[in-house]
């Protein structure tokens, strides 16, 4: 029952995602929250949430998103402009790392080692819902995770970065159902002032869904 509340979420995700697209290439179609509906739509997500994350994937043979790996944490709303995602473990924000060399490979498994990180983002809530208070929306601004590591002697500054700004980062929450899911999309690693990144089509999704 849960792997199939999770697909349901995640297909919810995908459709809404083509529906917002839609809507923002629409001129006439204004989907701005007011202040008011904006203090509305957060007075319903405001709190701390329980739920799994999960890092995803695809099967490079048929393209279809794969689970890389979950993990329990808690996401909270602080502000109707803040969130957090808590104690995500560090292994989840390492495979933004390319594994290319070595090297890299080395630094990857270094990070993976590392304590579990918040994940501040910046929101902004958006009514494209017709109910919009129904379903409350928000699209998802990550920002940056650091780490300083040290492999055969030498230290390395890591630093993960997010896709923002992306129709694809985003959350929503069903108030009739409790049902609350968000994504964000790891764009990729700066190591020691050079960066690696990858494009919005292969960035590895983080999906929430709140237990």
């Amino acid at each position: 029952m849960k792997k199939l509340r999770l697909l349901g979420l995640c297909l919810l995700m995908a459709g809404s995602a083509f529906t917002l697209t839609s809507c923002l290439n629409d001129d006439d179609n204004d989907n701005s929250a007011t202040p008011a509906e904006i203090q509305q739509m957060f007075s319903v997500v405001q709190g701390s949430h329980s739920g799994r994350i999960y890092a995803m994937g695809k099967d490079i043979e048929n393209g279809k998103s794969v689970k890389l790996d979950s993990a329990d944490v808690t996401c909270s709303v602080n502000t109707d402009s803040t969130m957090i995602y808590h104690a995500v473990p560090a292994r989840f924000l390492a495979l933004a790392i390319d594994t290319a060399t070595a090297e890299h490979k080395a630094i990857r498994d270094a990070v993976a080692r590392q304590a579990p990180a918040e994940i501040k983002c910046g929101i902004s809530f958006y009514k494209y819902y017709q109910e919009w208070t129904k379903y409350p929306f928000w699209f998802i601004n990550p920002g940056n995770v650091s780490y300083n590591v040290t492999v055969d002697g030498t230290a390395h500054k890591v630093i993960i970065s997010f896709w923002g700004n992306t129709t694809s980062s985003y959350g929503v929450y069903n108030a009739s159902t409790k049902a609350m899911s968000s994504a964000i999309l790891m764009a990729g690693a700066q190591i020691d002032n050079t960066t690696s990144s990858v494009s919005l089509n292969n960035a590895v999704p983080l999906v929430f869904v709140k237990k």
